[in-house]
Formats: C-alpha cells, structure tokens, sequence
C-alpha cells in the first residue's frame, strides 16, 4: 500500500496535469483511506484558487481518488462543501 504522502502527490501531479500549470497553489484540505468496491483508495481533497458566483476570488475543491495499491488516480470530482 502506498503512503499517504504519496497518495497526495499522485493527486497533484494529476490536478497539475488536467488543470493546466496556471494552478500552482495547491492546497491539501483533507485525506481520507476508504474502501471503493473491491479497491482500497485514498479520498484527497485539493483546493485551488476560483471564483464565487459573484466573481470574488475563492477556492474550489476537489476530491480525488486514488488507488491505495498503484497510486493511480481514478477519479476527480468537485467536492461540494456542507452548507454551502
């Protein structure tokens, strides 16, 4: 099984690579290990730099799956925050 330290990097190298260089401040907000069908995954959420519905300068936030045994990225979603 991979680290958890490393289930992080697979998760920004990934944001890096889809989301382009221009997201250079990526911030770790939560690490979670869980289990995904037969898979065990990591459930990492990043945040980058956004904008609210008004055009104010916020972040938005990802969550990432990654696979607890290669450190392959198998999912990323927005990751909606409670009572937002």
């Amino acid at each position: 099984m991979i680290s958890v330290k490393e289930a992080v990097a697979s998760a920004v190298e990934f944001a890096r690579a889809m989301l382009g260089a221009a997201v250079a401040d990526i911030l770790l907000e939560e690490v979670e290990h869980s289990q995904e069908g037969p898979n065990d995954v990591w459930l990492i959420t990043l945040s980058v730099p956004g904008r609210t519905g008004l055009g104010v300068l916020g972040r938005d936030y990802k969550r990432f799956v990654v696979r607890a045994d290669t450190g392959e990225v198998l999912s990323m979603k927005i990751r909606e925050l409670a009572g937002a």
